[in-house]
């Protein structure tokens, strides 16, 4: 009788796991293609996480830093490099080229968004800030969302480097600090990343970088 209950239990315990390792694996499936089923669902969200980004990410005037001999600072020029700006992120293997649009959306549409009236590698009076979709679009394929988007920027860490090619020079940048906020803490940083954290919050992921070269 002892016997004939502890099987039972067994049996039970065996159920439980095998659910609970069948549920954990539908989660590990569904999650890279949860984007997609969120357009089916509800087609406007890349109009609601594109509000999210425009919106203001500063909440104070920011003082431009007067800069001297900027010329002797900048890059060595490299003929072989894009002449269209790019951004680089090798930790996350994103490869996004920039816009410079007014309008954000046409920047997001085909990837990193630089935000107007603050700084550029070559002028760097003003921190630079740059944007991208989290999600982005339903036509875009999962290599596309990973490689033009900042969908794996929270996987970024301190210490990664990041990459601006602008009119033929290469300049690095080093992450050294990681937020989610609303609005832009340190303005002390030479770049700053954000996205999204989710479609429709207010709620921000930023990563603040520093030139190293």
């Amino acid at each position: 009788m002892k016997k004939d209950k502890f099987l039972e239990v067994v049996r039970r315990l065996y159920i439980i796991l095998g659910f609970t390792f069948l549920a954990a694996a539908l989660v590990l499936v569904a999650f890279p293609i949860a984007p997609y089923i969120l357009y089916r669902l509800n087609p406007g969200l890349t109009d609601t996480e594109i509000d999210n980004i425009s919106k203001e990410v500063v909440e104070t005037e920011i003082i431009p830093v007067e800069i001297s001999n900027e010329d002797s600072n900048l890059p060595e020029f490299d003929s072989t490099l894009p002449k269209d700006p790019h951004l680089l992120i090798p930790s996350i293997q994103v490869s996004s080229p920039i816009g410079q649009s007014q309008d954000s959306e046409e920047s997001l549409k085909d990837g990193t968004w630089l935000v107007p009236d603050y700084g550029t590698p070559d002028d760097n009076s003003l921190p630079i800030i740059m944007a991208a979709h989290r999600f982005g679009y339903i036509y875009w394929d999962r290599e596309t969302r990973n490689q033009v988007s900042f969908y794996n920027l929270p996987k970024t860490s301190i210490e990664d480097t990041v990459e601006i090619i602008w009119n033929q020079r290469k300049y690095v940048y080093e992450i050294y600090a990681e937020d989610e906020s609303t609005y832009i803490k340190d303005y002390e940083a030479d770049l700053i990343l954000y996205t999204c954290k989710y479609f429709n919050s207010p709620q921000r992921i930023f990563r603040y970088a520093v030139r190293v070269e």
